[in-house]
């Protein structure tokens, strides 16, 4: 016999915690933040399921939470996925100054709590367990688009109607024993960035009135989750749409999801298997130390315009820059230049001095690390699956992955255990763009830690490593 536990817990930050979204203080709470734990058990394994409205983790702060669960509870095989929202405060490696936030003296006081009240979240479930019985389904639905458009220019980030899209929700009830549903886990494919700049309040985004929505559907007692799948270039729709259209689309995934449920199959084995694997992925070269100090000289002389000179320190550039200072405005544009006029682009021209400095000092140091890839496999028989995977994966992993599954129904997410790069397919590499540019274009591996991109080569060993969890035999 399965048995399941649930619980769930506040983890909305203070006001005033920056947000991604807006690169700016926020201004209030428009609907709290939460955290939500699924514990299974078949006996001899024992696993966590954790869903937080927070846009990513570093691997410091994922290893550390889940090395405390581990000593709480004695649960090992712990999956923390992140829905990736973009109203919420910096908790991944991006940027130098939303790195800096993470560890300073305002947010240790959240941190501290952030970590406590999941352990202790995680302890509740397994002590509420239940004997339970398991379905799984999927339905047609599409709440965003592909964000990579080939133009004259290059990669932009438009829609793209021929890009690659995942569309569809995936879902799996834990049931009681009397038949009633207790817990839903569904995933979908897309950034929620419907909010993003449009708004300085902190939300839980389109996931979270998905939730809210779906348990109005089912009841209070139930427990919806949302898992973040493999929606590293799609973007929620529309982008910068706002509050109201945030909730449109949670309604209508919650009813694709409710859909699901609806029509879900049975699971009949009741044997779960958890593996994990770690690789290495290696980044691009280094670039030229001659060409990396020219390009960093242009953008320090930009700083003279407005600010008068340009041979400010790092610790100058944090204070004048620091993400958290005071708001100017309590704007609600949905045009992210109307909300920060000047503020965002200074704040952008500095991150990206801080930025290249930090790849400087890679260079002079002959920096090779590679990335930390994890992989992770949480499967039931023959009949379900879940892949879950480290940092920002393209929809195209996950269309691969679920066309070769040996499983009946399978669950591929992303955001898991950790976040710290995008993972783009090897064709986008040399095409450029936001997702996939390195040194000398302006994209988020320069923003991310190691500031470069995956080198060529990678996609095939991400998929070895993922592919190979459903084949590999477990004593």
């Amino acid at each position: 016999m399965l048995l399941a536990g649930k619980s769930t817990a506040i983890i909305t930050p203070p006001v005033g915690a920056p947000t991604l979204g807006t690169i700016q203080r926020s201004t209030g709470v428009h609907d709290d933040l939460y955290a939500r734990c699924l514990v299974l058990s078949d006996g001899q394994n024992r696993v966590a399921v954790l869903a937080l409205d927070l846009i990513g983790l570093p691997f410091s702060l994922a290893d550390e939470i889940r090395g405390a669960i581990a000593e709480e509870t004695d649960i090992r095989f712990v999956l923390i996925n992140c829905s990736h929202n973009h109203s919420a405060p910096f908790t991944i490696p991006w940027s130098i100054v939303g790195s800096r936030w993470l560890v300073g003296r305002a947010s240790l006081l959240w941190r501290t709590k952030l970590v406590s009240r999941i352990v202790s979240m995680v302890k509740e479930a397994a002590r509420s367990s239940f004997p339970a019985r398991l379905y799984c389904g999927r339905a047609p639905v599409q709440i965003g688009f592909n964000r990579r458009l080939p133009s004259d220019q290059g990669i932009v980030m438009k829609p793209n109607p021929a890009g690659a899209v995942v569309p569809w929700v995936d879902v799996l009830r834990v049931d009681n024993q009397a038949g009633a549903p207790e817990i839903v886990l569904f995933s979908h494919a897309a950034h929620p960035v419907i909010i993003h700049g449009s708004s300085r309040l902190i939300s839980a985004e389109f996931p979270g009135f998905a939730v809210r929505k779906l348990q109005s559907l089912l009841g209070d007692s139930v427990q919806p989750m949302f898992l973040q799948a493999c929606g590293g270039n799609i973007n929620g729709n529309p982008l910068r749409g706002g509050i109201d259209e945030a909730e449109k689309a949670g309604a209508a995934l919650a009813h694709a999801a409710f859909n699901a449920l609806q029509a879900s199959e049975p699971i009949e084995s009741r044997q779960l298997t958890a593996i994990s694997a770690y690789t290495k992925l290696p980044l691009q070269i280094l670039p030229p130390i001659k060409q990396l100090e020219d390009v960093l000289s242009a953008a320090e002389s930009r700083l003279v315009s407005t600010f008068g000179r340009s041979n400010f320190s790092d610790e100058e550039l944090w204070d004048m820059q620091d993400v958290a200072a005071p708001a100017k405005s309590q704007s609600e544009s949905s045009d992210l230049d109307d909300v920060q006029p000047m503020e965002n682009k200074a704040w952008w021209m500095m991150d990206t001095i801080l930025c290249l400095r930090d790849l400087l000092r890679k260079v002079e140091q002959r920096d090779e690390t590679q990335l930390r890839f994890d992989a992770h496999l949480l499967r039931i028989g023959s009949d379900w699956s879940l892949i879950a995977a480290s940092h920002e994966l393209f929809a195209e992993y996950q269309l691969m992955l679920d066309s070769e599954a040996p499983t009946h129904r399978s669950m591929v997410l992303a955001y898991t255990n950790g976040c710290e790069s995008y993972i783009p397919m090897d064709a986008d590499l040399p095409l450029g763009g936001y997702e996939a540019a390195t040194f000398p274009e302006d994209g988020a591996a320069l923003r991310y830690k190691h500031r470069r991109a995956l080198a060529p080569g990678c996609q095939q060993r991400v998929l070895d490593q993922l592919h190979g969890l459903w084949f590999e035999q477990v004593n």
